[in-house]
């Protein structure tokens, strides 16, 4: 297999090879499309491809599988399981279905191996995909990983073929559940210990994903008192795309909260790694605003790690991350450094960075991220950048039910500002994305704004943040009591033909002159039929 980049293999490919092998499931961080564009033959074909690329790059000799409660979930399964033992692969799994970071806390504990989920995450049901990792946890993405990582499988992909039968004769199948184990690990880091949340009423929607078992058994064990909604994992998704941040699917919960008897609440993805938290009042807290009030009881556990050296705490935010939650985090020791989006590129960075403290992040979408022990007792075993939506909300809870002056303050800060939360225009024709995306900086500009399009070390955001009255970096002393405000723009690397904006601001005045300067550029294309409103 050659070496190729993404844009060298694809460059002799024609249209009607692209369509007819579904290539443009291939995204930026896995592998993600409409579930009726995967044929069972080419199924089959991506999963000799995935077993050839495990066996002669990542030279492994198991493979992690797991899967969420998506309909074409178990088909996927069951193919891998007949065709990846043919390669000489061992197959390790749990046939049930599972969140995805209950499937990490598997890779957690086989460290050497490979892994696959078969999930689309907060995807209509419709969709499926692939989240893929390399041995030690290390994520694969397109131009990323050994031998291209997403790429390398590519190029299998392209090439076809049949089933390669291993030497060594047919690999083994083992069931493995660590459900017990994941909860134990997430309370023990979390600070949660049986009956520690004894009174606390809490209520949680798992919109019929994966994550309500693990999030149940563990609030039971605290002692909690917790009302679940839409707790059965159902791949039709019956009350609504499982995502948290589409009203349709979660308003009902929201106006249960609204009623009253809940100290706060959670909201899920379809797979359980992303987490959104409600106030008694059922007003969503953003992460960035909940990671300041975590940050002081996460670096608590780092200081220990960090023992014999000088402690200089660093962590990650989105593009859309709200200027007054990064200056609460700087003025509480920490290095704050705006990155891309996207789980692979985010966990990778967190990987690579540890050695110099980079230890955990967010994105608003509410992703939370971390340089997780592999054991919690003995540092010097490693750690792994993994997602772990278990243990933030756990860890949420806890400082909720013992210091709720802080997320009373947390709220006020929010409140504070004005903003508008992210909003997706859906192009027809993915090739106006990158236009419309200029049109946007172009206007920001004439108006004065200062645009970012790289990170601080010069590599790519893969999106537009764009800021009146702020500098580019946001740290201790920056002044935030002038009018200013901030504008976050992306092409969602994860679905298709999607552009995302949000917007935050010191007051409503700032709020609503961005929010009408990008209207004004996409309101047109709507009109006309070429784009429409989410």
């Amino acid at each position: 297999m050659t070496n190729s980049s993404y844009a060298q293999l694809m460059a002799g490919i024609s249209e009607g090879q692209k369509a007819d092998l579904n290539l443009g499931m291939f995204k930026a961080y896995d592998i993600r499309t409409r579930s009726a564009k995967l044929s069972a033959t080419l199924a089959r074909r991506l999963t000799i491809a995935l077993g050839r690329y495990v066996k002669e790059i990542l030279n492994c000799e198991s493979i992690v599988l797991g899967r969420d409660a998506r309909l074409a979930a178990p088909a996927l399964m069951e193919s891998a399981i007949e065709i990846l033992p043919e390669m000489g692969l061992s197959v390790i799994l749990n046939p049930l279905q599972t969140s995805t970071c209950q499937f990490y806390h598997a890779c957690l504990k086989n460290p050497k191996s490979a892994a696959v989920m078969f999930t689309a995450s907060h995807n209509p049901g419709d969709f499926i995909g692939l989240k893929l990792l390399g041995p030690g946890m290390v994520t694969l993405a397109m131009d990323s990983g050994p031998g291209g990582g997403l790429t390398g499988i590519l190029a299998y992909y392209l090439q076809g073929g049949d089933i390669p039968m291993a030497k060594g004769g047919r690999g083994r199948v083992e069931i493995r559940r660590y459900l017990d184990s994941f909860i134990d690990y997430s309370m023990r880091l979390a600070g949660v210990k049986p009956g520690s949340l004894a009174g606390v009423s809490i209520l949680a929607d798992f919109l019929c994903g994966a994550a309500g078992t693990e999030v149940a058994e563990a609030f039971g064990c605290a002692g909690a008192r917790l009302r679940t909604r839409n707790l059965v994992p159902d791949g039709y998704f019956p009350v609504g795309d499982p995502n948290p941040i589409i009203p349709r699917s979660i308003q009902p919960t929201w106006d249960l909260m609204k009623k009253g008897g809940y100290d706060f609440g959670f909201c899920f993805d379809g797979d359980g790694d992303r987490m959104d938290i409600m106030d008694s009042k059922g007003e969503q807290l953003a992460p960035s605003f909940n990671l300041s009030v975590l940050g002081p009881e996460i670096l608590r556990y780092f200081r220990t790690v960090f023992k014999d050296e000088p402690f200089a705490p660093q962590m990650y935010s989105d593009v859309k991350s709200n200027p007054v939650a990064m200056a609460d985090q700087a003025a509480g020791g920490l290095g704050v450094h705006i990155i891309r989006n996207g789980h692979s590129f985010i966990k990778e960075a967190l990987r690579v960075n540890f050695p110099v403290q980079y230890l955990f992040g967010a994105e608003e979408s509410a992703h939370y991220y971390m340089n997780f022990p592999l054991d919690i007792e003995d540092p010097a075993k490693g750690f792994a950048a993994l997602e772990n939506t278990l243990y933030f909300t756990l860890l949420t809870a806890r400082m909720w039910a013992t210091h709720p002056r802080r997320y009373d303050l947390a709220m006020a800060r929010q409140n504070s500002v004005v903003r508008a939360r992210e909003w997706p225009c859906h192009f027809l024709d993915e090739g106006l994305m990158e236009d419309v995306m200029t049109e946007v900086e172009t206007a920001f500009r004439a108006r004065g704004l200062s645009v970012f399009t790289t990170m601080e070390d010069g590599s790519s955001l893969d999106a537009t943040l764009m800021r009146k009255g702020l500098p580019e970096i946001i740290d201790a002393k920056t002044d935030l009591t002038r009018p200013w405000y901030q504008v976050a723009q992306r092409i969602s690397r994860s679905e298709e033909g999607m552009m995302r904006w949000e917007v935050v601001a010191s007051d409503e005045a700032g709020c609503r002159e961005a929010v009408d300067a990008i209207r004004e550029i996409t309101d047109p294309y709507v009109a006309r039929g070429a784009a429409r409103y989410e």
